[in-house]
Protein backbone atom coordinates (compact mmCIF):
# COMPACT_ATOMS: atom_id res chain seq x y z
CA UNK A 1 0.00 0.00 0.00
CA UNK A 2 2.68 2.30 0.76
CA UNK A 3 4.53 1.53 -2.54
CA UNK A 4 1.03 2.56 -4.36
CA UNK A 5 0.49 5.48 -2.39
CA UNK A 6 3.74 7.19 -3.27
CA UNK A 7 3.69 6.04 -6.71
CA UNK A 8 0.54 8.06 -6.76
CA UNK A 9 2.46 10.95 -5.14
CA UNK A 10 4.76 10.92 -7.55
CA UNK A 11 2.26 10.53 -10.66
CA UNK A 12 0.93 13.63 -9.23
CA UNK A 13 3.64 15.30 -9.04
CA UNK A 14 4.92 15.01 -12.77
CA UNK A 15 1.37 15.61 -13.83
CA UNK A 16 0.75 18.72 -11.95
CA UNK A 17 4.27 20.03 -13.22
CA UNK A 18 3.38 19.69 -16.44
CA UNK A 19 0.69 21.36 -16.15
CA UNK A 20 2.36 24.57 -14.65
CA UNK A 21 4.92 24.14 -18.04
CA UNK A 22 2.02 24.22 -19.83
CA UNK A 23 0.54 27.06 -18.63
CA UNK A 24 3.86 28.95 -18.78
CA UNK A 25 4.99 28.07 -21.94
CA UNK A 26 1.06 29.41 -22.88
CA UNK A 27 1.33 32.41 -21.22
CA UNK A 28 5.74 33.15 -22.66
CA UNK A 29 3.41 32.48 -26.25
CA UNK A 30 1.16 35.17 -25.79
CA UNK A 31 3.48 37.41 -25.09
CA UNK A 32 5.44 36.59 -27.78
CA UNK A 33 2.78 37.26 -30.13
CA UNK A 34 1.77 40.57 -28.70
CA UNK A 35 5.35 41.57 -29.25
CA UNK A 36 5.59 40.06 -32.61
CA UNK A 37 2.34 41.99 -33.41
CA UNK A 38 3.97 45.64 -32.32
CA UNK A 39 6.73 45.20 -33.87
CA UNK A 40 4.77 44.32 -37.27
CA UNK A 41 2.46 47.34 -36.60
CA UNK A 42 5.46 49.72 -35.74
CA UNK A 43 6.83 49.03 -39.66
CA UNK A 44 3.71 48.48 -41.68
CA UNK A 45 1.11 51.07 -39.92
CA UNK A 46 3.35 53.45 -38.71
CA UNK A 47 6.62 53.90 -40.77
CA UNK A 48 5.10 52.87 -44.16
CA UNK A 49 2.92 55.18 -45.73
CA UNK A 50 -0.58 53.49 -46.07
CA UNK A 51 -4.28 54.42 -46.46
CA UNK A 52 -5.73 52.95 -43.25
CA UNK A 53 -3.63 54.34 -40.58
CA UNK A 54 -1.57 57.59 -39.15
CA UNK A 55 1.75 57.28 -37.58
CA UNK A 56 0.25 58.81 -33.95
CA UNK A 57 -2.76 56.81 -34.31
CA UNK A 58 -0.81 53.72 -34.48
CA UNK A 59 2.05 54.45 -31.71
CA UNK A 60 -0.29 55.80 -29.30
CA UNK A 61 -1.27 52.67 -27.62
CA UNK A 62 2.27 50.93 -28.95
CA UNK A 63 4.67 53.20 -27.62
CA UNK A 64 4.77 52.38 -23.26
CA UNK A 65 5.40 55.58 -20.69
CA UNK A 66 8.83 56.91 -20.97
CA UNK A 67 9.40 54.93 -24.40
CA UNK A 68 12.76 56.72 -25.86
CA UNK A 69 14.04 56.56 -29.25
CA UNK A 70 17.73 56.77 -29.51
CA UNK A 71 20.31 57.06 -32.50
CA UNK A 72 24.01 58.65 -32.95
CA UNK A 73 22.65 62.29 -33.19
CA UNK A 74 20.61 61.88 -30.02
CA UNK A 75 17.36 60.48 -28.59
CA UNK A 76 13.59 61.39 -28.95
CA UNK A 77 10.57 60.92 -26.99
CA UNK A 78 7.10 59.44 -28.22
CA UNK A 79 5.66 62.66 -29.20
CA UNK A 80 8.77 63.70 -31.06
CA UNK A 81 9.15 60.43 -33.07
CA UNK A 82 5.12 60.90 -33.89
CA UNK A 83 5.79 64.38 -35.17
CA UNK A 84 8.86 63.18 -37.25
CA UNK A 85 7.15 60.41 -39.25
CA UNK A 86 4.25 62.49 -39.16
CA UNK A 87 6.27 64.60 -41.28
CA UNK A 88 8.16 62.15 -42.97
CA UNK A 89 4.36 61.00 -44.40
CA UNK A 90 3.82 64.34 -45.54
CA UNK A 91 7.26 65.00 -47.41
CA UNK A 92 7.67 60.94 -48.77
CA UNK A 93 4.12 59.88 -49.92
CA UNK A 94 5.75 56.43 -50.86
CA UNK A 95 7.86 55.93 -47.87
CA UNK A 96 8.22 52.41 -47.39
CA UNK A 97 9.76 50.57 -44.33
CA UNK A 98 10.13 46.95 -44.62
CA UNK A 99 11.64 44.18 -42.06
CA UNK A 100 14.39 41.83 -43.84
CA UNK A 101 15.09 40.11 -40.73
CA UNK A 102 13.86 40.14 -37.68
CA UNK A 103 15.53 38.40 -34.43
CA UNK A 104 14.98 38.65 -30.40
CA UNK A 105 16.54 37.83 -27.32
CA UNK A 106 14.31 37.58 -24.82
CA UNK A 107 12.34 41.16 -25.07
CA UNK A 108 15.53 42.91 -27.54
CA UNK A 109 14.26 42.57 -31.21
CA UNK A 110 16.76 43.75 -34.31
CA UNK A 111 15.07 44.68 -36.98
CA UNK A 112 16.89 44.61 -40.38
CA UNK A 113 14.45 46.79 -42.84
CA UNK A 114 15.11 48.33 -46.37
CA UNK A 115 13.71 52.14 -46.32
CA UNK A 116 12.81 53.43 -49.74
CA UNK A 117 10.60 56.60 -50.73
CA UNK A 118 10.92 59.66 -52.98
CA UNK A 119 10.78 62.60 -50.95
CA UNK A 120 9.19 65.83 -52.47
CA UNK A 121 10.08 69.08 -50.85
CA UNK A 122 12.84 69.65 -48.10
CA UNK A 123 13.79 66.75 -46.49
CA UNK A 124 16.77 66.59 -43.62
CA UNK A 125 18.25 70.27 -45.36
CA UNK A 126 17.74 68.98 -49.07
CA UNK A 127 15.13 70.60 -51.34
CA UNK A 128 13.78 67.40 -53.59
CA UNK A 129 11.30 67.49 -56.30
CA UNK A 130 10.01 64.34 -56.24
CA UNK A 131 12.12 62.90 -59.06
CA UNK A 132 14.82 60.88 -56.98
CA UNK A 133 14.30 57.59 -55.26
CA UNK A 134 16.27 56.91 -51.92
CA UNK A 135 16.82 53.28 -50.80
CA UNK A 136 18.89 52.42 -47.51
CA UNK A 137 18.78 50.03 -45.11
CA UNK A 138 18.35 50.01 -41.60
CA UNK A 139 18.44 48.77 -38.36
CA UNK A 140 16.95 48.88 -35.42
CA UNK A 141 16.92 47.49 -31.68
CA UNK A 142 13.68 47.58 -29.58
CA UNK A 143 12.54 46.55 -26.28
CA UNK A 144 9.44 45.40 -25.92
CA UNK A 145 7.81 43.56 -22.91
CA UNK A 146 3.67 42.56 -22.88
CA UNK A 147 3.13 44.26 -26.35
CA UNK A 148 4.55 47.72 -25.48
CA UNK A 149 7.98 49.11 -27.43
CA UNK A 150 9.51 50.67 -24.41
CA UNK A 151 12.99 51.88 -26.51
CA UNK A 152 14.61 51.79 -29.62
CA UNK A 153 18.11 52.03 -30.47
CA UNK A 154 18.50 52.40 -34.20
CA UNK A 155 21.23 53.56 -37.29
CA UNK A 156 19.82 54.44 -40.79
CA UNK A 157 22.19 55.11 -43.68
CA UNK A 158 20.92 58.68 -44.38
CA UNK A 159 24.38 59.43 -45.72
CA UNK A 160 23.72 56.82 -49.03
CA UNK A 161 20.15 58.31 -49.00
CA UNK A 162 21.43 61.70 -49.20
CA UNK A 163 24.22 60.78 -52.08
CA UNK A 164 21.52 59.00 -53.88
CA UNK A 165 19.10 61.69 -54.10
CA UNK A 166 21.74 64.31 -55.02
CA UNK A 167 22.56 62.13 -57.81
CA UNK A 168 26.11 63.48 -58.46
CA UNK A 169 24.05 67.30 -59.61
CA UNK A 170 22.62 65.77 -62.93
CA UNK A 171 21.08 68.47 -64.55
CA UNK A 172 17.83 67.67 -66.07
CA UNK A 173 17.42 67.80 -69.47
CA UNK A 174 14.54 69.59 -71.24
CA UNK A 175 13.72 66.38 -72.23
CA UNK A 176 13.35 64.93 -68.75
CA UNK A 177 11.50 67.75 -67.47
CA UNK A 178 9.08 67.33 -70.71
CA UNK A 179 8.94 63.33 -69.85
CA UNK A 180 8.01 64.06 -66.29
CA UNK A 181 4.92 66.86 -67.41
CA UNK A 182 3.43 64.33 -69.70
CA UNK A 183 3.61 61.58 -66.98
CA UNK A 184 2.16 64.00 -64.75
CA UNK A 185 -0.79 64.63 -66.93
CA UNK A 186 -0.91 61.26 -67.50
CA UNK A 187 -1.59 60.55 -64.20
CA UNK A 188 -3.60 63.58 -63.47
CA UNK A 189 -1.11 64.71 -60.80
CA UNK A 190 -1.94 68.06 -60.40
CA UNK A 191 0.41 68.71 -57.87
CA UNK A 192 3.71 67.24 -59.73
CA UNK A 193 1.93 69.53 -62.99
CA UNK A 194 1.96 72.80 -60.90
CA UNK A 195 5.48 72.25 -59.93
CA UNK A 196 6.93 71.75 -62.82
CA UNK A 197 5.25 74.91 -64.73
CA UNK A 198 6.93 77.90 -64.77
CA UNK A 199 5.31 81.00 -63.97
CA UNK A 200 5.26 82.59 -67.12
CA UNK A 201 4.68 79.31 -69.10
CA UNK A 202 2.27 79.84 -72.60
CA UNK A 203 0.53 76.92 -73.85
CA UNK A 204 0.26 77.76 -77.72
CA UNK A 205 -2.15 75.26 -80.07
CA UNK A 206 -3.76 76.61 -83.06
CA UNK A 207 -6.67 76.12 -84.47
CA UNK A 208 -10.48 76.21 -85.35
CA UNK A 209 -11.31 79.83 -82.54
CA UNK A 210 -15.15 78.18 -82.17
CA UNK A 211 -12.85 75.14 -79.66
CA UNK A 212 -12.82 76.47 -76.25
CA UNK A 213 -9.16 75.61 -75.60
CA UNK A 214 -7.86 76.78 -78.34
CA UNK A 215 -5.15 79.44 -77.65
CA UNK A 216 -2.28 80.48 -76.30
CA UNK A 217 -2.97 81.13 -72.80
CA UNK A 218 -0.22 82.50 -71.11
CA UNK A 219 0.76 82.33 -67.49
CA UNK A 220 0.40 79.29 -65.06
CA UNK A 221 -2.97 80.52 -63.20
CA UNK A 222 -4.80 80.63 -67.13
CA UNK A 223 -2.89 77.44 -67.72
CA UNK A 224 -4.70 75.83 -64.52
CA UNK A 225 -8.20 77.80 -64.37
CA UNK A 226 -9.42 78.15 -67.85
CA UNK A 227 -7.48 76.00 -70.13
CA UNK A 228 -7.11 72.39 -68.67
CA UNK A 229 -10.65 72.83 -67.42
CA UNK A 230 -11.94 73.10 -70.79
CA UNK A 231 -9.72 70.66 -72.70
CA UNK A 232 -10.31 68.18 -69.88
CA UNK A 233 -14.30 68.57 -70.72
CA UNK A 234 -14.03 68.64 -74.31
CA UNK A 235 -11.45 66.54 -75.50
CA UNK A 236 -11.23 62.45 -74.73
CA UNK A 237 -7.73 61.00 -75.90
CA UNK A 238 -8.27 57.44 -77.42
CA UNK A 239 -4.60 57.49 -78.29
CA UNK A 240 -1.38 58.98 -77.69
CA UNK A 241 1.02 57.29 -79.77
CA UNK A 242 5.21 59.03 -79.07
CA UNK A 243 7.34 57.91 -81.91
CA UNK A 244 10.34 59.90 -82.07
CA UNK A 245 11.61 62.55 -79.51
CA UNK A 246 14.37 64.74 -80.07
CA UNK A 247 16.37 67.05 -77.65
CA UNK A 248 18.89 70.03 -77.62
CA UNK A 249 19.98 72.61 -74.68
CA UNK A 250 16.75 73.65 -73.43
CA UNK A 251 14.12 72.53 -76.15
CA UNK A 252 12.57 69.11 -76.48
CA UNK A 253 11.05 67.77 -79.27
CA UNK A 254 8.11 64.83 -79.59
CA UNK A 255 6.27 63.26 -82.42
CA UNK A 256 3.59 61.06 -82.90
CA UNK A 257 0.05 59.75 -83.92
CA UNK A 258 -3.05 60.25 -81.93
CA UNK A 259 -6.89 60.06 -81.60
CA UNK A 260 -9.49 61.21 -80.12
CA UNK A 261 -13.27 61.79 -79.14
CA UNK A 262 -15.00 65.75 -79.24
CA UNK A 263 -17.14 65.65 -76.10
CA UNK A 264 -19.81 68.57 -77.68
CA UNK A 265 -20.14 66.28 -80.68
CA UNK A 266 -19.52 62.55 -79.51
CA UNK A 267 -17.59 62.53 -83.18
CA UNK A 268 -13.91 61.05 -83.32
CA UNK A 269 -11.34 62.08 -84.74
CA UNK A 270 -9.48 59.99 -87.70
CA UNK A 271 -5.57 58.96 -86.71
CA UNK A 272 -3.62 62.36 -87.20
CA UNK A 273 -0.07 63.18 -86.55
CA UNK A 274 0.82 65.40 -83.42
CA UNK A 275 4.16 67.70 -82.71
CA UNK A 276 5.15 68.53 -79.51
CA UNK A 277 8.41 71.65 -78.59
CA UNK A 278 8.68 72.03 -75.28
CA UNK A 279 11.14 74.86 -73.73
CA UNK A 280 12.35 75.20 -70.26
CA UNK A 281 13.76 77.48 -68.03
CA UNK A 282 15.01 77.28 -64.95
CA UNK A 283 13.98 73.87 -64.24
CA UNK A 284 10.85 73.71 -65.56
CA UNK A 285 8.12 73.98 -68.69
CA UNK A 286 7.63 77.61 -70.02
CA UNK A 287 6.57 76.22 -73.43
CA UNK A 288 4.25 73.62 -74.60
CA UNK A 289 3.69 74.82 -78.45
CA UNK A 290 1.03 71.82 -79.58
CA UNK A 291 0.64 71.16 -83.55
CA UNK A 292 -2.05 68.81 -84.27
CA UNK A 293 -4.05 68.22 -87.53
CA UNK A 294 -6.45 71.04 -86.62
CA UNK A 295 -8.64 70.56 -89.62
CA UNK A 296 -9.67 67.00 -88.23
CA UNK A 297 -10.07 68.27 -84.70
CA UNK A 298 -12.41 71.08 -86.12
CA UNK A 299 -13.81 68.70 -88.55
CA UNK A 300 -14.94 66.62 -85.63
CA UNK A 301 -15.53 69.26 -82.83
CA UNK A 302 -18.43 70.67 -85.54
CA UNK A 303 -19.50 67.12 -86.62
CA UNK A 304 -18.59 68.31 -90.70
Amino acid sequence: MKKILTTILILSGVLYGCNTQKDITTLNASEMIKNKEAIESFYAKALTVNTQSRPTEVLKPLLAEGYSSSSSSGSKNAEQLMGQLEFFWKTVPDLKWIPQVITNDGDVYTVRSIASGTPNGDFMGMPTDGSKKFEIMTIDMHTVKEGKIRSTHHIEDWSTAMKQLKGGDKKKTAMDIGNAFMDAMGKGDMDALMNLMHDDMVWQNAGDKNIPWIGPWNGKKAILEQFMPAFGAGFKTIKWEPIDALTSDDTAAYFGQMIGNLTKSGVETEEFTYALRVKVKEGKVILWNWFEDSFEVSRAYNKK
